[in-house]
């Protein structure tokens, strides 16, 4: 079905299946608490001075009691459908559940031979752009980006010769990034689903090395609940397959929705640029859904 289509037929159930504005619609979010980001941000920190790591992505989450009424989810498909060509629109649900987003990430992209993914790491709001120099400038995150760059160029030459060209500055709706593109011609066609396994989490979602593993960041405050949010989402074929990165989206349940936005945490981080991050990033998932905001 192409897009044009979908939003046709969408448009056709709204029309037939006229309804109030939903509750998530006009829901009161309850914003992640800085005191458990503050702990979070601390930890990190701690295990970087010690050299157990050097860098680690925690999420933290908006939630609401609300949940997702079938026209909600239509709604918010159909505003989906006008995100810009940067971003990737997502979903699935099934039995109460489910997730809807737009992802600027794409784990890997394999179409007959080329093996193409993207190193996305380094943000910087687009409401702090007069107070901050060009990311490609910031030590900081030109280091956090790095490492990103250094564990995919190493993961990558598993399949063929590494040809890389970045970092260049992405543009989004409310967020600039540093980006860092891939390519690899694939001397042997990749299996998939080891391909995946392979690849995630990166460090622009997990922990840099990642022999220092990531689990124990499920025991820090205001990680519950992390469930799917930036899991690889794939639509595979026989000589092609895409795998998104889930992030920026709304997850929800039969209790309750979320929001998440994470940020890589290095050395020189600092709490009040990674909350105004944070927020910026969950901001984004609510104005592009046409939740309120």
């Amino acid at each position: 079905m192409s897009t044009p289509e979908l939003q046709s037929l969408i448009e056709n159930y709204l029309t037939e299946n006229p309804r109030p504005e939903g509750p998530l619609s006009k829901a009161e979010w309850q914003e992640p608490a800085e005191s458990d980001f503050h702990t979070d941000l601390a930890e990190i920190q701690k295990r970087i001075s010690n050299h157990q790591i050097q860098k680690a992505v925690p999420v933290v989450f908006a939630r609401s009691p609300q949940t997702v009424s079938s026209g909600e989810r239509a709604q918010m498909i159909l505003n989906l459908l006008s995100a810009p060509e940067t971003l990737y629109v997502f979903g699935f649900w099934q039995k109460g559940q489910g997730v809807l987003g737009a992802t600027p990430e794409v784990l890997f992209d394999y179409d007959h031979g080329l093996l193409q993914t993207m190193a996305l790491a380094g943000t910087c709001p687009k409401s702090d752009k007069a107070e901050r120099e060009s990311l490609l400038l910031d030590e900081k995150e030109m280091q956090e980006h790095h490492f990103v760059v250094e564990d995919l160029t190493k993961r990558l030459s598993s399949w063929g010769e590494v040809q890389s060209h970045g970092p260049t500055i992405l543009e989004l709706p409310l967020l600039y990034h540093l980006k860092t593109d891939f390519q690899v011609k694939c001397t042997v066609k990749p299996d998939f689903r080891d391909l995946v396994m392979q690849l995630h989490p990166t460090p622009a979602l997990g922990v840099a090395p990642r022999s220092a593993g990531y689990k124990w960041m499920q025991q820090l405050p205001g990680q519950e609940g992390r469930r799917g949010f930036g899991g690889p989402i794939a639509f595979l074929g026989t000589e092609e397959a895409l795998c998104l990165v889930a992030i920026r989206n709304l997850q929800w349940d039969q209790n309750e929705s979320m929001i998440g936005s994470g940020c890589g945490v290095v050395a020189a981080s600092e709490f009040s640029r990674e909350w105004r991050e944070l927020f910026q990033k969950r901001l984004s998932v609510r104005k592009i859904l046409g939740l309120k905001v």
